[in-house]
């Protein structure tokens, strides 16, 4: 009768070890930074060393880390993945980034090659927006009437002229603004 070892490798031993050591806390901070993790413009090299730290310290299964790894990759460079790689959620996440990182490099190669967009943002199959074609005004040109129809007359309230250009007649203001100071005076009275 043979005896079988607990572990296949040290390594199986090593992970089962640290799993059993890691403290929920510090398993949930990895779990909410996986969660969040985004490649953004940044090299897949990059985004991966990040990844990686933060998956051994999760617990999460493979198909659960596959599924984080697609969401945090590059939206164009997932979308290449699942329609021209053909990456299925059952495969592994090493197959994932190897052939994330074989297309990655090869989109480098191109633009090396071709020239092109350097930015991951602006890769894929994006419909740039139309330009519209707006005539410019010449900035040296004056702006006369260009606010004519805001303009509220103090006078009569039409818009269209100002009160010193209005054709009705003038209100009297000199009754208002004596109305004014008597009631200012009465309120000032009235506190002593």
């Amino acid at each position: 009768m043979t005896n079988k070892p607990p572990f296949e490798t040290w390594e199986n031993m090593a992970d089962e070890i640290a799993q059993f050591f890691i403290s929920t806390e510090t398993q949930t901070h990895a779990i909410d930074k996986l969660i969040k993790l985004k490649q953004g413009n940044r090299l897949l090299e990059d985004y991966w060393s990040e990844f990686v730290t933060w998956k051994e310290l999760s617990g999460y299964n493979e198909v659960a880390l596959v599924g984080l790894f697609k969401k945090g990759v590059h939206p164009a460079l997932a979308r290449k993945l699942v329609e021209i790689g053909q990456m299925r959620n059952s495969d592994s996440l090493d197959e994932w980034y190897k052939k994330a990182l074989s297309f990655e490099r090869s989109r480098r190669e191109a633009i090396e090659e071709f020239g092109g967009r350097k930015n991951i943002e602006n890769s894929g199959d994006v419909k740039k927006k139309p330009v519209l074609d707006v005539p410019r005004r010449d900035p040296n040109a004056m702006d006369v009437d260009r606010r004519r129809e805001t303009r509220r007359c103090y006078n009569c309230g039409e818009t269209g002229h100002l009160a010193a250009r209005c054709s009705k007649p003038r209100k009297e203001r000199r009754e208002e603004i004596r109305i004014v100071e008597e009631a200012k005076e009465g309120f000032s009275i009235g506190r002593e």
